[in-house]
C-alpha cells in the first residue's frame, strides 16, 4: 500500500543513521527494545541481570535520599524512613506486581489506564500523565547528573579544582549521557550488573561499619532518642508528623515504574507466548521484589546511620540571606540578624548573628565561625550601607560536607579516603548511568503512545531524534535549577508520586471493575495514600507541578497540531476480507473492470434503502444504469485511535451486494478498500458519493473528533497524498 513517508533509500547517510527506527543488531542488547522484539521475545537476559538496569536508578537514589531525607525531616529522618519502607513494601510493590501481570511487554501502567477507558478520554488522560512522567525521568535524569557532579566537586582529592564549576560538569555529564545513547548501547546489561554490584557491595560495608560504630557508641541513639522526645511528647505526634513528611522522601521509591518497562528484556519460560507470558511475569515479579526488599534494607539503615553519625550542619544547603538593619543600632553594637540554617524558604534553625560595632562609611566584610545547635557554621559577612540610616546586611553559608552526600561523607570520615574516593567513584559512575535508565523510560513510553495515537511526527518512533530532544530538554532543567541537588527534590518526589499514584488508581478501576471486593479495597486505600502524599508534595513544593503542566501543555499542542497536520495521511496498516466479501467482490469483477462502489450510511439496511440510495447516485453521478456496482458502508470503531486494520465483510440484501468496512475515519477507510481493491484487480476503482449539507466548519471537526465530516474531498484528499501516480489513483466521483 502507497504511504506518503520519504523512502529511507532518498535520505543521505546521516538522515538514514539519525531516524533510524530499528537499531543495528549489534545495539540491541541495550536497555530498548521495540515493541516487535519485545513480542518476539528477543535478548532475553535473567530477571536478576535486569534488576541491576533498573537498579542504577532505584539503587543509586542512596547518593542523595539521606540528605534530602534529613533536610525534610531533620532528626525524624529514620521513623520517616520507617514510614515509606512501610508504603513501599505494603503498597507499592504488591500494586506494580499486579502492573507486571497486566502489562507484561513495558508498556506500563499508562496501557492499563488507557484501557480502562475509551476514546477521546482515554487519550486526553494519557497525555496529561505523560506529562508527569517526563517530569520523573527527565528529573532522574538532571538529579541524577547534578549528585554525580556534587561527588566530584565534594572530592578532597578535587575539591579546589572544581570549585564552583557544578553546573558546567553537570552539563558535561549530560552531553555524554547523550553521546552514549546516540552511538548505542552493545553492553548496558553487563555495565549495569558491574556498576549494581560494586555500590551495593561498597554500601554493604560502609552501612555495616557505620552500625558497628552506633552499636559501639550506644550514646549517639540515646542522645538522638531524647532529642525526639523533647520535640513529639508523646508517640502519635511522632508517628503524625512522620506521617506529614514521609511524601518528600518518595524519592526512594522511583525504581518500580522503570523496572515495569523493561520487562520485555525479561527471560521468561519457554513456554511462554506473547499473549500469556507467565514465566516473564513471574520473573519480572522477582526482580521487584528483591529490588524492594534490598532497597528498603539500605535505606532504612543509612537513614540511622548518616542520622546518628552525621552532624546536623553537615546536611544544611548552601544559601545567601540578605537583611536590613539601622544605622544607629550598628553603631552602638547592638544590630543582630537572624539566619536561617538549614532552608531558605521554610527554615527550623536559625543562628542570631550579633553585628560587631561599626561606623564604616563603605561595605565591611568579615567571617564568623558560627556554633549553632548542629555543629560549627562559616559564614561569609558583608555590610553595606545602602540609604541614610539603614545598611544591608548579605550572610553567604555554604553547603555542609554531607549535603547531597550524606554516605560519601561518612565514607571518608570512617573509612579513610582511599575507600572515600572509591566510593565517590562508584557513586559518580551509578549516578551517571542512572540517567541511561531513565533515559530508557522515556525512549520507551514516548513511542508506544504518542506515534500510534497520530500525535506525533513518525521521526519520534526513532530512537536518536528523541535522545536529542529529551538532553535539550535537561540542558534547560538543568540550567534553571543551576544544578542544585535539594531544590529538584521537590519535582523529582512529584514524578515519582505521580507515575505510583497513576498505577495505584489503575490497579483499583480494574480490581473493581472486576468485581474483586477485597482486592479493591485494599487498593483502594493505597491509591488514597499517594493521592494524600502527591497532594502534600504539591502543595509544599510546587516547582514539580510546574514542571509537569509546561509538559503537559507541550505534549498536548504538538499532539493537536500533529494529529491535525496528519489527518489526511492514509494509515490503515492492512485490509481484510472476510470469504464473503472475497466472493462479492470476484463475482462483481468478472461483469468488467473497473469497480464501481456507491458510499452509503448504513440505516435500515433494507432493499428499499438501497434502491432508493443506487437511484439517488445514479442520477447526481450519471452513473450508467447497466454498470454494475457495489455498495460500500464504513462503521467508525474508535476515532480517537490513530492507525488501525481495517476488516471488510460481504453482505447480499436481495439483489444489492454490500462491503461493510470498520475503521477508525471514514475517509481513510474508503481509501483503503480502494487502494486495496487496486491492488488486487490491477486496475483503479471508481467511487460515487453525494455532496454534504454541513457547513465546513463543523464538518472539519467531525472528521477530526468522529472520523466523519465531508467524505467526498477528504476521501480525495487522502487517495492523493497516499497515490501520486494519477492514473493508478483511484477516481472519486460526486453529485448532488
Amino acid at each position: 500500500m502507497p504511504s506518503s513517508e520519504q523512502p529511507l533509500s532518498h535520505r543521505n547517510a546521516f538522515s538514514r543513521w539519525f531516524l533510524e527506527t530499528e537499531p543495528p543488531a549489534s545495539d540491541h542488547e541495550g536497555f530498548y527494545e521495540g515493541e516487535q522484539a519485545a513480542q518476539a521475545q528477543q535478548h532475553k537476559h535473567p530477571w536478576w541481570q535486569v534488576m541491576c538496569l533498573t537498579g542504577v536508578d532505584y539503587f543509586s537514589s542512596l547518593g542523595y535520599a539521606p540528605g534530602i531525607a534529613f533536610l525534610a525531616a531533620g532528626a525524624l529522618s529514620p521513623i520517616a524512613t520507617l514510614v515509606l519502607v512501610a508504603v513501599m513494601l505494603f503498597g507499592a510493590l504488591p500494586m506494580y506486581r499486579r502492573v507486571a501481570f497486566e502489562s507484561p511487554n513495558g508498556d506500563g501502567s499508562l496501557s492499563m489506564l488507557e484501557r480502562l477507558l475509551a476514546y477521546w478520554p482515554s487519550k486526553l488522560l494519557v497525555l496529561a500523565l505523560l506529562g508527569f512522567v517526563a517530569t520523573g525521568f527527565v528529573i532522574t535524569i538532571t538529579l541524577s547528573a547534578a549528585d554525580a557532579g556534587a561527588h566530584l566537586v565534594e572530592n578532597p582529592f578535587l575539591k579546589d579544582a572544581l570549585a564552583g564549576k557544578q553546573v558546567v560538569i553537570t552539563l558535561g555529564l549530560l552531553a555524554l549521557l547523550g553521546a552514549v545513547f546516540l552511538k548505542g548501547f552493545q553492553e548496558a546489561i553487563g555495565i549495569a550488573v558491574a556498576l549494581v554490584v560494586l555500590y551495593l557491595g561498597l554500601n554493604v560495608v560502609l552501612i555495616g561499619r557505620g552500625l558497628a560504630e552506633v552499636i559501639t557508641h550506644p550514646g549517639v541513639v540515646g542522645d538522638w532518642w531524647t532529642g525526639l522526645r523533647h520535640t513529639y511528647f508523646s508517640p502519635l505526634a511522632l508517628i503524625g508528623a512522620a506521617l506529614l513528611v514521609f511524601p518528600r522522601l518518595a524519592l526512594g521509591m522511583s525504581g518500580f515504574e522503570t523496572g515495569v518497562l523493561v520487562m520485555p528484556l525479561v527471560r521468561g519460560n519457554p513456554g511462554d507466548t506473547p499473549e500469556r507470558p507467565l514465566g516473564r511475569i513471574q520473573n519480572a515479579r522477582k526482580l521487584l521484589t528483591t529490588a524492594a526488599l534490598i532497597m528498603s534494607t539500605l535505606l532504612l539503615t543509612s537513614s540511622v546511620v548518616s542520622t546518628t553519625l552525621t552532624p546536623a550542619a553537615a546536611f544544611w544547603p548552601a544559601l545567601t540571606y540578605t537583611h536590613g538593619v539601622n544605622l544607629n543600632d550598628l553603631a552602638r553594637g547592638s544590630a543582630a540578624v537572624n539566619v536561617p540554617l538549614d532552608d531558605p524558604d521554610s527554615p527550623r534553625q536559625f543562628y542570631t548573628l550579633k553585628l560587631p560595632a561599626s561606623t564604616a562609611a563603605g561595605p565591611q566584610s568579615f567571617n564568623v565561625r558560627a556554633q549553632t545547635a548542629g555543629g560549627p557554621v562559616p559564614l561569609a559577612v558583608t555590610v553595606t550601607p545602602t540609604s541614610p540610616g539603614s545598611a544591608t546586611v548579605t550572610v553567604n553559608k555554604p553547603a555542609g560536607e554531607a549535603n547531597g552526600r550524606a554516605l560519601a561523607y561518612l565514607a571518608h570520615r570512617l573509612m579513610g579516603e582511599g575507600f572515600g574516593t572509591l566510593y565517590d567513584i562508584s557513586t559518580i559512575l551509578i549516578l551517571w548511568f542512572a540517567g541511561a535508565s531513565a533515559m530508557t523510560g522515556l525512549l520507551n513510553i514516548v513511542p508506544r503512545f504518542l506515534p500510534r495515537y497520530g500525535m506525533a511526527p513518525e521521526w519520534t518512533r526513532a530512537t536518536r531524534p528523541l535522545v536529542v530532544l529529551f538532553i535539550g530538554i535537561c540542558f534547560l532543567v538543568t540550567l534553571i535549577f543551576r544544578a542544585n541537588v535539594d531544590a529538584q527534590g521537590g519535582a523529582y518526589a512529584t514524578g515519582v508520586l505521580a507515575m505510583m499514584t497513576s498505577a495505584a488508581v489503575a490497579v483499583f478501576l480494574t480490581e473493581l471493575k472486576r468485581g474483586h471486593k477485597a482486592a479493591s479495597l485494599f487498593f483502594g486505600v493505597i491509591s488514597a495514600i499517594f493521592i494524600y502524599a502527591i497532594s502534600v508534595t504539591m502543595l509544599g513544593q510546587p516547582q514539580g507541578l510546574y514542571i509537569a503542566l509546561i509538559f503537559v501543555a507541550a505534549i498536548l499542542v504538538i499532539s493537536v497540531a500533529s494529529r491535525v497536520s496528519r489527518s489526511t495521511e492514509l494509515r490503515v496498516q492492512q485490509v481484510n476480507f472476510d470469504e464473503e466479501a472475497t466472493r462479492l467482490l470476484r463475482e462483481t469483477a468478472g461483469r468488467g473492470l473497473p469497480l464501481r462502489f456507491i458510499a452509503n450510511r448504513l440505516n435500515a439496511g433494507n432493499t428499499r434503502e438501497y434502491r432508493f440510495k443506487e437511484l439517488e447516485v445514479r442520477l447526481d453521478t450519471h452513473l450508467p444504469q447497466g454498470e454494475p456496482a457495489l455498495f460500500l458502508e464504513v462503521a467508525v470503531t474508535d476515532p480517537s485511535n490513530f492507525s488501525d486494520t481495517v476488516t471488510v465483510t460481504g453482505a447480499q440484501v436481495g439483489r444489492y451486494a454490500i462491503l461493510r468496512a470498520r475503521g477508525n475515519s471514514v475517509p481513510n477507510t474508503i481509501a483503503a478498500v480502494l487502494l486495496h481493491i487496486r491492488d488486487r484487480t490491477g486496475v483503479p476503482p471508481h467511487v460515487y458519493f453525494e455532496w454534504s449539507e454541513k457547513g465546513p466548519a463543523g464538518n472539519a471537526l467531525r472528521f477530526l473528533l468522529a472520523g466523519e465530516g465531508d467524505i467526498p474531498p477528504l476521501t480525495h484528499e487522502v487517495l492523493r497524498l497516499a497515490e501520486p501516480e494519477h492514473v493508478r489513483r483511484p477516481v472519486v466521483h460526486v453529485g448532488g
